[in-house]
């Protein structure tokens, strides 16, 4: 039993529409996975920003308390001034205002230093929000388009399967075991047309030309190099019709 070149290559040519079709459905799944992954980024990214801010904020709250304890405590001690019984005790309140006022300048300085970094973590949070809520709206909208197109693209997986279940009916019968063994191993490329010089154009090697003999009389001709099931290419089928 003969099959023709036309159906061989209509064979082949569903095979590539519905790894296509696959290769599109497929797709969507993985746009939608990787949108998910960089939401839980920006989402890390984002606590991780919020969490340093905090830290800082808390770090120059405690600063400012600090300082405003110190003040406290100046107060006090100008108050003890006129209450000094002596000169040695007048000296030593005015030697811990002087300290106090020393310590409190360099906390005065740590505190806006630090207000200045708690500045820029604000910002980077800012910008953390900023990357979560585009994320979140470029993965809503491929969920949207995705869904959208997931019924079209099964309908047409359904119809391309059922197409090539006819076209395989036109494969003799004795090669049925073997084209379908080689359909799973490659898929869309079961099928190879046969290049110019006899050259198999799924793996490249050179047919013997019994084979291509056989292959012009319509024959089933598997490449022995590569097991796909070869067929005349259009221009060729034509020429030799």
């Amino acid at each position: 039993m003969t099959v023709t070149a036309e159906a061989l290559r209509e064979l082949h040519r569903l095979h590539q529409r519905l790894a296509d079709v696959r290769t599109r459905l497929g797709r969507g799944p993985r746009q939608i996975k990787a949108g998910e992954a960089n939401v839980k980024r920006f989402t890390d990214e984002l606590e991780a920003a919020k969490k340093i801010a905090r830290r800082m904020r808390m770090t120059a709250d405690e600063k400012e308390l600090q300082l405003k304890e110190r003040e406290g405590r100046i107060s006090d001690i100008r108050n003890k001034l006129n209450s000094a019984t002596n000169n040695k005790e007048y000296q030593a309140f005015v030697e811990q205002i002087a300290a106090d006022e020393q310590a409190n300048s360099v906390l005065s300085d740590e505190i806006l230093e630090m207000l200045d970094k708690v500045s820029d973590e604000q910002l980077k949070v800012a910008t953390a929000e900023e990357n979560l809520a585009k994320g979140t709206a470029d993965l809503e909208t491929v969920a949207a388009r995705v869904s959208r197109e997931r019924a079209s693209l099964e309908a047409e997986l359904a119809q391309l399967e059922s197409a090539l279940a006819e076209a395989e009916t036109a494969l003799p019968a004795d090669v049925q075991s073997d084209y379908q063994r080689v359909a799973k191993a490659h898929g869309e490329d079961t099928l190879a047309p046969l290049e110019e010089d006899e050259i198999c154009g799924g793996c490249y090697q050179r047919i013997t030309t019994q084979m291509a003999n056989e292959l012009a009389m319509s024959r089933v001709v598997f490449c022995k190099s590569c097991g796909r099931l070869l067929y005349l290419p259009e221009d060729t089928a034509t020429a030799g019709e």
